[in-house]
């Protein structure tokens, strides 16, 4: 009879680069299951399937804050461009802000300016020369891009783990109820 972490060792193989585990698929049921009761290792499937969907759920959110994060780096680098194309030009920028809902308030920016001010975020607002600006928010969207397609990557994968384990449960199950089934037969035909 195994134990529950043996099981588990069994269940899982290597793990991709970020550490989400591989799930093995099981192709000889009866061979993997022997003489241990399925509970324990259906009960680890499960185990194993709802780190797999809190994984999923992890990641998910994570995507969808850097789909709403990408687009407005963008827009703060296309709008820092815009201004270092003017001060190049030497001219003036007349724009309209929003101070609250419904409430805009007109700006005149000078040519001469030399820095932006960004959010970092918490709260914390920084200066830099256009120069500083541009690298960073260059530096942030390449940083943005190639995390949220590593975690597109990785949500292809825990999807197939997820797959992969929803059918073993599947065939563990179908498999000890054949058992059982087969287990009364045999039953029924001593008693008879």
């Amino acid at each position: 009879m195994a134990d529950g972490s043996d099981i588990t060792a069994r269940l899982i193989g290597e793990r991709n680069d970020r550490g989400i585990p591989c799930a093995i698929f099981v192709e000889d049921v009866a061979a993997f299951v022997g003489q241990d009761p399925v509970e324990g290792i259906v009960g680890a499937l499960q185990q194993l399937y709802s780190k797999y969907k809190f994984m999923e759920t992890n990641l998910t959110k994570s995507k969808q804050s850097f789909k709403t994060k990408i687009p407005d780096t963008e827009k703060d680098l296309a709008m820092l461009e815009h201004l270092i194309a003017q001060r190049e030009k030497g001219e003036e920028i007349e724009t309209h802000f929003s101070l609250a809902d419904n409430v805009f308030a007109n700006a005149t920016i000078d040519a001469d300016v030399k820095t932006v001010c960004i959010w970092l975020g918490a709260n914390v607002m920084v200066e830099y020369s256009f120069e500083e600006a541009l690298e960073l928010l260059q530096g942030n969207l390449s940083t943005a891009t190639s995390r949220l397609a590593q975690i597109e990557t990785d949500l292809a994968f825990l999807r197939d783990q997820i797959i992969t384990t929803e059918v073993n449960m599947a065939r563990i199950f179908n498999f000890d109820v054949r058992r059982r089934r087969q287990d009364k037969d045999a039953t029924a035909v001593k008693a008879s």
